[in-house]
């Protein structure tokens, strides 16, 4: 009996294996080759090689654009189209892990976001405040930044944030591919199928010009976009961070907007209750009828708070 349990058990083990290999079997390097496809230009930093994109005139005020979870730097293509048709400098890049930038390894916390924010913009010689947009997870990451560094923030604008409410955060599925080894598992074989599962990718009944600008699946062909998101998981907390909402309130005068959705079903709308609450000289907007994708799906609406938000410097 306790030979056939475990000739089971290495039979049982020997298919999950198996199962693991083909999951990734087809899977590129991200290399000098791959990159030959990418638009816009790279730069080498502290982690690795970063993509990034910088659009607009030269002498205009500029603007570091910060995505989120899973989708790389095209998500901001209308909205960084309108700030570049009002004269304004944006600079995009893709996290790495993320689009055309690299797949380091290690615990993608909030020091590692910070740091590849600040290399960015060292790197491109940004020594000057600069006006800071974050998507989703982007939220926490400028509010983090902004805490850590006010000096090199002229602005905040959050595009639906991550950081306080987030539906699902810590459910029973997020616990479990928090767990070492079986999350693997889990992650590297089913991670593709529920990232596409999310209803904001079916765009079958949304105009063209309201899509996303990009293939959100191309990035998932090259090894290690799945460990980056795995790790991001396990290691930046998307809810609960009411502190680093709280420190730029309280040791900062750095101007805050932000945009929600009374739709979206990833950051809950109880979260604009929230920021008002810890940055009361927040402007905040809610959209009706927005979710998690309103920075693209509802550019025409967004887009004009967008520059509403820069026009004081403007006026300056």
């Amino acid at each position: 009996m306790t030979r056939l349990l475990l000739w089971i058990a290495g039979l049982l083990a020997a298919v999950l294996l198996v199962v693991y290999w083909w999951a990734g079997a087809g899977l590129k390097a991200m290399d000098a080759e791959a990159r030959t496809q990418a638009p816009g230009q790279f730069l080498e930093v502290t982690d690795g090689t970063l993509h990034y994109r910088v659009e607009g005139p030269e002498d205009g005020e500029t603007v570091v654009m910060v995505h989120g979870f899973s989708t790389p730097s095209f998500i901001f293509e209308q909205n960084a189209a309108a700030l570049v048709n009002a004269g304004y400098r944006v600079v995009r890049y893709d996290h790495f892990g993320r689009g055309w930038s690299d797949r380091p390894k290690g615990p993608y916390d909030d020091a590692f976001y910070d740091r590849e924010l600040m290399d960015l913009l060292d790197g491109l010689g940004l020594r000057e405040p600069v006006h800071l947009v974050g998507l989703s997870m982007g939220g926490p990451i400028v509010m983090d930044f902004a805490g850590r560094h006010p000096g090199r923030v002229a602005s905040l604008f959050l595009f639906v944030p991550a950081g306080l409410d987030v539906a699902g955060a810590d459910s029973s599925a997020a616990r479990l591919v928090r767990v070492p080894v079986i999350g693997d598992w889990i992650w590297h074989v089913f991670g593709r199928g529920i990232l596409l599962g999310d209803p904001q990718y079916d765009e079958s009944a949304i105009a063209p010009d309201f899509r996303l600008q990009g293939d959100v699946t191309r990035q998932m062909d090259f090894r290690g976009y799945g460990p980056a998101l795995l790790s991001t998981l396990r290691h930046f907390p998307m809810s609960d961070r009411e502190r680093l909402f709280r420190t730029v309130a309280e040791k900062t005068d750095i101007p805050v907007t932000a945009v929600f959705g009374d739709q979206d079903a990833t950051v809950n709308i109880s979260s604009a209750a929230k920021l008002m609450a810890l940055v009361p000289r927040a402007d905040v907007r809610i959209i009706e009828g927005g979710t998690h994708g309103l920075n693209y799906q509802r550019h025409s609406e967004v887009n004009p708070i967008l520059l509403e938000w820069l026009s004081p410097d403007r006026a300056d």
